[in-house]
């Protein structure tokens, strides 16, 4: 499939120029490597004002967190089961269950959950 064509205001047509050094080239060149980024997302980033981190270096494989989050995926696909039934039901015009009714509940609880972790895990939060 195609890549969707970007509105006019989110195309890049025009651009900035500007000489450098050979050592403020590999400046430049270096610093976008230790961000992940390429020499024009570096700049383009860097010209506009924003913060550039550098890149995370290997990432840790934390076993208890993946445990964690490999239980809460499997809830997850137990409760996406669920929905599937209530789904089902609900085509068929047959009457839920009144124990299904705590599917909107417990599925924002799980999903609480799994953001809390990955923001743990990328350490955006505690």
């Amino acid at each position: 499939m195609a890549r969707p064509k970007k509105q006019p205001h989110e195309r890049r047509q025009t651009g900035v120029r500007a000489d450098l050094t050979l050592a403020e080239k590999r400046y430049v060149q270096a610093q976008a490597a230790l961000a992940g980024l390429s020499e024009a997302e570096y700049t383009r980033r860097r010209v506009l004002g924003y913060a550039v981190k550098a890149a995370r270096g290997e990432l840790r494989c934390d076993a208890a967190l993946v445990s964690e989050l490999n239980r809460l995926g499997v809830q997850l696909s137990n409760l996406g089961n669920l929905a599937n039934q209530v789904a089902r039901y609900l085509h068929t015009d047959r009457s839920l269950p009144d124990t299904w009714g705590v599917l909107p509940g417990e599925l924002r609880r799980v999903l609480d959950q799994v953001e809390a972790k990955l923001a743990e895990a990328l350490g955006d939060g505690a």
